[in-house]
């Protein structure tokens, strides 16, 4: 791994005096494969192993994270697996949130493509590309997001579940997920997949040729890869009227078809204007799969300049373009009159006038509306390795990211749509019940986009130098010094419903770190109970330009008392800064009025009936601190004698997550009752406190220059609020035994929570979030055979369900769903040697082969947790290589 940054005078003091309580130790281990077929992996055509490698966790060459779990996910285990990209494949990890799952962009396609690990945020988790850090595609958010590594170069994805600050810095917190590509290929390999399910179909083509000399060595690699979406209404499990089992009909009332109110005690629903209600179902135009068309293109090179100095370069770059189904924005008491030529009253009400509820599909001339996200993001590394005496090793590096984020999406101008409503003329009125809205009207109404252009750029460079430091009975000590600059840059250009957001944000990190390997016992001084003890501690220094500086310790320990059996353990501390926009985005100021505080959250308990004029602030907060996280895991690794085709590990980790970014907003009467957002409450604010809040902010539904008497302010802006508490077990189990006609392979892994508290504040009462939606248990489990050209695999998924509370009638209930199990089944066929066959696999999958049914929940779309929105899905694929 290269790391990134430059040494300067004042870091290199800096570091040497937190070196002796720095980094690593290490007793040398094979990674453990978590996922797919535990043999070992097929040679790559061409391909010559690195003589030593540096392991994610460790900074030192040849050194694995010591007292860490190591999941590693290789490049046979993809193969078996048959994931068409990074994020399909992590899919199959059940550590990860997005564990079996069609992973999606989240928010709506506005946020990362990052889940997170064992149930944390996924800001939480920091993604690499051989060790070095990535750039974020998102409008939102400034951590960065998974790799689309085109399928053909990834030689294995490694996950430390461990805090990692110590040795990465900001964002590893619950882990680090390490993308480690291919280096050396001669030739060309190829593939292409097609697939489809119920209402959906993909198709993805890819290819890598590379060749290689005594000096160095190239490869490129392309993918491309394409999706249709999946709406709601095309699963016919979804399902919104929970009253049979107790809870409420939430099917929205908001329609194409209107609902008129006269308040006069009856509602009328259109077309005939009878007493009644529609109802429809909001989310059935929405995507639970966006449509998606990806391009990936990676490029490698390494070329030994002299007999001690190597240059290198990896380069991705990829173009992603979503189309996502949104829910159009309902319209709700839109006031019309009989001045209106549209207007039509209830039947024998002789009403005057009436406020109209209902959906603009007419005026759209769809369902839903169609948003674009195209994201094109670059990670670009180069370096020099140079060879120096005693066998140590200095890598400079430079790393220039970027990204580019153009997003549409459409919006209602409510003050054309309001102006409409009062026309009085056929040619400016709004139509509520059909399509003669006049289209100059209908245009008016429709032209309110939302259209920003977001870029990001990462520039660093790091020096790192490692090596042995002295000889002890047990073995070398060994020892690594390293040093980072890096400068974020955020840009943001657009406007949405016509006022602009424009944002120019950055800020510098120095950061320093040192590892220390101490090899106590070894095989020269190996006694009972002791056949080795290594020692490791790290240690990093982070100065951000914004909110100061933060120092991060660890220290792990692997110890094996006899052949066939390591304990180990760590306890380090990890921190995630605050993101650029959490900083420095824009901060509106809305205006509800105090009939509509409801609507806002913002009711206020303290005044009763007599609600008052509020202002909310919403945006970043300079005054941020980072979040911070201590964390401590202990486990055991057995590869007993008496069975030596046996491995299996379990590790114990417990994470205590302080001081997470939120914000108050949606929190009732807690915002006004927790002592911790006191401050965040101005009752009755005098000219001067009003003006100091609404300075430098946008304003919503009011003017500066007409501002309304305001009896509340509500700072709802981001601020260090949360704490999270969890500690849990993750297991791996396999085996592999020589038969007869082959080889035949199992295994499972999987991960099972023992706590997750959650609090809102430090002052906050306290909440389980096994109550709350997280599944307690995931596993997956591995069953296969190789026989002669033949490899069949079985994959069992497994999540448990999940208890949630569900809205009833008379207030809030909790329900427990069931749980929710998948099987895929792969078939790997190598063709003949001959002719155009030699070199070729071919494949096919089926994933889901029972189309599960996700457990029923009174809530949300009726679905229990966390599902693949796909279900049975077959596909096919072949597989070459010249």
């Amino acid at each position: 791994m290269s790391l990134q940054g430059i040494m300067t005078a004042r870091c290199a003091r800096l570091f040497c005096s937190s070196a002796l309580g720095a980094v690593l130790l290490g007793f040398p281990v094979l990674a453990r494969a978590q996922q797919g077929e535990p043999g070992t992996e097929t040679p790559e055509v061409g391909s010559e192993p690195e003589d030593v490698i540096i392991v994610t966790g460790s900074s030192i060459r040849g050194v694995p994270p010591i007292g860490s779990d190591l999941i590693t996910v290789t490049r046979e285990d993809a193969r078996l697996i048959g994931a068409a990209s990074t994020p399909e494949l992590l899919a199959t990890v059940p550590q990860l949130n997005s564990f079996n799952t069609a992973p999606r962009v989240s928010n709506g396609g506005l946020g990362s493509f990052a889940p997170g690990l064992r149930g944390l945020p996924s800001a939480a988790t920091l993604p690499l590309m051989n060790g070095n850090r990535l750039i974020s595609g998102s409008t939102q958010q400034t951590n960065p997001d998974f790799p689309f590594i085109p399928e053909l170069a990834i030689e294995r994805v490694e996950i430390v579940a461990d805090g990692a600050s110590a040795i990465y810095g900001s964002e590893a917190v619950a882990g680090v997920v390490n993308f480690i590509t291919r280096k050396r290929v001669s030739g060309v390999e190829a593939i292409a997949r097609y697939g489809f399910a119920d209402d959906y179909h993909a198709f993805n083509a890819g290819a890598i040729v590379g060749k290689t000399w005594d000096s160095g060595s190239i490869l490129a690699a392309y993918q491309y890869q394409e999706n249709s979406n999946i709406t709601g209404a095309d699963r016919r499990y979804r399902t919104l009227d929970f009253r049979a089992v107790g809870g409420i009909d939430t099917r929205s009332t908001v329609c194409p078809d209107a609902n008129v109110n006269l308040f006069a005690g009856t509602i009328y629903a259109a077309p005939d204007l009878a007493p009644g209600v529609n109802r429809c179902d909001p989310r059935g135009p929405v995507d639970l799969l966006p449509e998606n068309r990806t391009h990936g293109a990676f490029v490698s090179a390494r070329q030994e300049l002299t007999g001690s100095i190597t240059a290198w370069a990896d380069i991705l770059y990829s173009d992603r373009r979503d189309i996502v189904q949104a829910a159009l924005p309902g319209q709700t008491f839109v006031l019309i009159t009989a001045a209106n030529p549209f207007f039509r009253a209830p039947p024998g009400s002789n009403a005057a006038f009436g406020f109209f509820d209902f959906r603009p599909d007419r005026l759209v001339g769809a369902d839903h509306f169609d948003q674009t996200f195209r994201v094109r993001t670059g990670n670009a590394t180069a370096g020099l390795d140079i060879a120096l005496p005693r066998d140590f090793k200095a890598t400079l590096s430079g790393t220039f990211n970027w990204s580019r984020n153009d997003t549409f999406q459409p919006g209602i101008n409510t003050t054309a749509l309001t102006a409409a409503a009062a026309g009085t003329t056929m040619a400016t009125a709004l139509d509520p019940f059909g399509t003669r809205t006049d289209p100059r009207v209908v245009a008016a109404i429709l032209d309110n986009p939302t259209d920003f252009t977001n870029r990001q750029r990462l520039r660093m460079g790091a020096v790192r130098i490692d090596g042995p430091l002295a000889a002890l009975p047990g073995g070398e000590v060994k020892i690594a010094l390293g040093a980072e600059y890096r400068r974020e840059t955020y840009m943001q250009r657009g406007q949405s419903g016509g006022v602009g957001f424009p944002e120019d944000l950055s800020r510098n990190i120095q950061s320093v770190y040192g590892e220390l390997f101490v090899p106590i016992v070894g095989d020269e001084n190996a006694g009972p109970f002791f056949r080795s003890l290594t020692l490791s501690v790290s240690g990093r220094y982070d100065h951000y330009s914004d909110f100061g500086s933060t120092t991060n310790p660890k220290i792990g320990l692997t110890w094996k008392p006899v052949d066939g059996v390591t304990l180990r353990g760590s306890f380090g501390e990890s921190f995630r800064a605050p993101g650029l926009r959490d900083l420095g985005s824009t901060v509106g100021s809305y205006y509800s009025a105090a009939s509509l505080v409801d609507a806002f959250g913002a009711r206020d308990p303290a005044r009763g009936a007599a609600q008052v004029n509020t202002i909310l602030l919403f945006g970043g907060n300079r005054d941020l601190t980072p979040e911070t996280a201590r964390t401590w895991s202990l486990g055991m690794d057995l590869n007993p004698s008496f069975a030596p085709n046996l491995t299996a590990s379990v590790t114990l980790y417990d994470i205590k997550y302080d001081n997470v970014i939120g914000t108050p907003s949606g929190l009732g009467a807690l915002l006004f009752s927790d002592p911790t957002f006191a401050s965040r409450v101005i009752r009755n604010p005098t000219p001067q406190q009003l003006n100091a809040a609404i300075a430098n902010t946008v304003p919503f539904f009011f003017t500066f220059a007409a501002v309304p008497t305001i009896g509340n302010i509500l700072d709802l802006r981001q601020g260090n609020f949360g704490v999270r508490k969890t500690n849990g077990i993750d297991f791996d189990l396999r085996y592999r035994q020589p038969v007869g006609f082959g080889t035949i392979f199992g295994g499972i892994a999987g991960n099972y929570i023992l706590n997750y508290d959650n609090q809102l504040s430090p002052t906050s009462p306290l909440s389980n979030s096994l109550d709350a939606g997280i599944p307690r248990t995931t596993l997956r489990t591995t069953l296969g055979l190789t026989a002669g050209p033949v490899t069949v695999v079985s994959f069992v998924n497994h999540r448990s369900g999940v208890t949630a509370p569900f809205a009833t009638p008379t207030g809030t209930a909790l329900f427990s769903s069931g749980g929710y199990t998948t099987v895929d089944l792969r078939l790997l066929v190598k063709l003949p040697d001959i002719g155009f066959l030699k070199g070729t696999e071919f494949g096919m999958q089926i994933n889901d082969l029972f189309d599960a049914t996700p457990p029923f929940f009174p809530g949300t779309d009726g679905i229990g947790g966390a599902f693949n929105a796909i279900g049975r899905y077959a596909a096919v694929s072949l597989r070459t290589s010249l």
